[in-house]
């Protein structure tokens, strides 16, 4: 026996209790008689309290469960008989519906309430026979019957020649259940496949899903207009407040004429969303072709407000608090051109007020400088770093150039002038006026910038010194570090991320090379439970002098525990060497701990507290660190 899918029987309770209230309603009195008494308020009672009971496929009961779950919760006391017979025969309808979506089509049914089934007329009055006040028991019970699996998917595709359609492709296959999940997603496998051929216009005209309730399985057949072959059309930005449009139009990855595929339209997007300035970017797309026979394309935006102020704070034991703020003002010339100033406090409680830290500085960045994915960055600033290494009082300027040549990876090249004067115990003060020309690169392919679950990333940096005071005495600064992030569960609640750095300054002077400049290891960054800077080679009085090469490493098991709240565990290694080539004179310091993450709306806040497994004279027993964004 075969049949098509048609809309379940509506319940007819409520419409006999009318009928029954009309045909006992008293006639209307005779003139002059005294008025009649106000009917008897409605019976007020507590909640539905819904119980499902499978019997058959019990794999279904957790599922069932969630959706009486949420119900429940959006209800309120002081329900009529009647609301609660409803929201009985919503909970059955909601039931059905499921049983349905996942390919269950010989089920059986059957609620009640109050012990009354919710067809039945009599099930007001049982209901409305309970105390005022009371719970009302509602009981589903449940045969899911078979599982009925898909016999034959077929597309008929209209017009000649039709174009090709790879069915290994679809998420439905023969033999699989029939449910709504995978029928819906072979729907978007359907159009997108024809769409990836061009075929922006296609559309389903009518699916049809015929069940065979005596073989228990499902004939499936999708008729389909797949319209005609058309090209990118011209592309029209709506909303624009103060962004130059001839900008954007710069920007589009594809010129009217060219042939249309979908990921035009995803590369339009992203060229648009990393500018940065737009709060909301609807692309869409046109339903006819224009009169060139061409596709238009509408981009829909909402600007971003001009300027944004923002705070961040963070502590270390080591390093006390930090406080962070900066005035950003983005889309300065209409070309998605920026100025961020910022300051930065460091020490805080920890050192006295005037040991602490500071950091001015002012940087201006303008995208699609010269030409497209090119931007130039141009920086000045001034700070002040007091630690147990050095103290440090600089200025900086420095200008570059950053290119995205592909997705996620970037090169940039600059120059850079420093004065600075470094005072040390062993050195005293030295005054340095450098020249860089920093080189790097960039690859990211990871999820996320704050919270990634998944994919690595890869930063490389070349950068020569040049002492203008001795330029017989250069040196160069290289390192290179990656990581990466393994989803154990798929979901991203359990993930396992790894970080490694390599650094080296080959054939440098010792004493060519500024205190500041020098690699250390320890910190919140690096080896948590150490202090900062502290794991490498250190002086007489324990303080860190720094080292010309290093090696780092950490393994951190991230868990997801709650949609706002996780946990992680970790382990970091490494140290700074004295030498260019890394591995003799010192030990990897290593620090293991635990932490916990928040997740807010702008990334996660981690606090961690970790201690040294190798403590040496003078180490801390542990170390606290809160900042936002993951460790690495």
């Amino acid at each position: 026996m075969s049949r098509r899918l048609g809309p379940s029987a509506g319940a007819i309770a409520l419409v006999l209790a009318a009928v029954a209230a009309v045909a006992q309603a008293p006639d209307a009195p005779s003139p002059g008689a005294p008025p009649a008494a106000a009917p008897p308020a409605p019976v007020q009672h507590g909640k539905a309290v819904v119980t499902v009971k499978i019997s058959g496929d019990t794999a279904l009961q957790e599922e069932l469960d969630k959706l009486v779950k949420a119900d429940a919760e959006s209800q309120s006391g002081g329900a009529t008989a009647v609301t609660i017979l409803q929201r009985a025969q919503g909970q059955r309808d909601l039931v059905i519906k499921t049983l349905r979506a996942q390919g269950y089509y010989a089920y059986r049914v059957a609620a009640h309430a109050a012990g009354r089934n919710v067809d039945d007329p009599a099930a007001l009055d049982a209901i409305d026979a309970l105390p005022a006040g009371a719970d009302v028991p509602v009981d589903v019970d449940v045969e899911t019957g078979p599982r009925f699996t898909v016999k034959t998917i077929d597309v008929v595709l209209s017009g000649s020649p039709a174009p090709a359609v790879v069915r290994d492709k679809f998420p439905l296959a023969v033999g699989q259940p029939a449910a709504a999940a995978k029928i819906l997603a072979t729907d978007e496998e359907l159009l997108s496949q024809l769409q990836r051929q061009g075929y922006a216009l296609a559309r389903i005209v009518k699916r049809d899903v015929i069940v065979d309730h005596d073989t228990q399985t499902a004939r499936i057949t999708w008729q389909v207009e797949p319209g005609p072959m058309v090209s990118m059309g011209p592309v029209t930005f709506r909303g624009l407040q103060r962004t130059d449009a001839a900008f954007l139009e710069r920007r589009v990855p594809f010129r009217p004429g060219e042939p249309y595929h979908p990921d035009r339209i995803d590369d339009l997007r992203a060229r648009m969303t990393e500018l940065g300035i737009f709060g909301s970017i609807n692309i869409v797309r046109g339903k006819e072709l224009d009169a060139q026979g061409q596709l238009p394309v509408d981009v829909e935006v909402v600007e971003r407000l001009p300027r944004t102020i923002g705070f961040s704070v963070s502590y270390a034991t080591s390093e006390g608090a930090g406080l962070r703020a900066y005035w950003l003002h983005r889309n300065l010339s209409g070309e998605a051109d920026s100025l961020r100033l910022s300051a930065e406090a460091t020490g805080l409680v920890q050192h006295k007020l005037v040991d602490t830290g500071f950091a001015l500085a002012a940087q201006y960045r303008k995208p699609d400088f010269l030409r497209l994915d090119q931007s130039l960055t141009l920086q000045g600033g001034v700070l002040r770093e007091i630690t147990d290494a050095y103290r440090r009082r600089s200025a900086l300027v420095s200008g570059g150039i950053e290119r995205l040549v592909n997705k996620g990876l970037t090169v940039r090249a600059g120059v850079s002038f420093e004065s600075e004067i470094v005072e040390t115990d062993d050195l005293g003060r030295k005054t340095y006026w450098l020249l860089g020309l920093p080189a790097g690169a960039t690859l990211d392919r990871s999820n996320d910038v704050l919270d990634p679950t998944r994919g690595y990333r890869l930063t490389v940096d070349v950068i020569p010194y040049f002492q203008l005071r001795d330029i017989a005495k250069p040196f160069v600064k290289m390192r290179a570090t990656g990581s990466t992030y393994f989803d154990v569960t798929g979901s991203g609640k359990t993930v396992i991320a790894l970080r490694a750095s390599v650094g080296s300054m080959p054939g440098a002077q010792k004493d060519a090379v500024p205190p500041d400049k020098r690699f250390y290891a320890g910190g919140g960054g690096s080896v948590r439970g150490f202090a900062y800077q502290s794991a490498g080679p250190r002086d007489r009085d324990r303080d860190p002098v720094g080292g010309q090469s290093i090696v780092e490493g950490s393994v951190e098991v991230r868990q997801r525990l709650t949609e706002t709240f996780g946990a992680v565990a970790f382990v970091d290694a490494g140290t700074a060497y004295a030498g260019a080539l890394p591995g003799k004179g010192e030990s990897p310091r290593i620090g293991a701990g635990v932490g916990v993450r928040y997740y807010s709306d702008f990334g996660p806040i981690r606090a961690d507290v970790a201690t040294p497994l190798n403590r040496r004279p003078g180490d801390s027993w542990f170390g606290i660190y809160i900042s936002i964004g993951q460790a690495f």
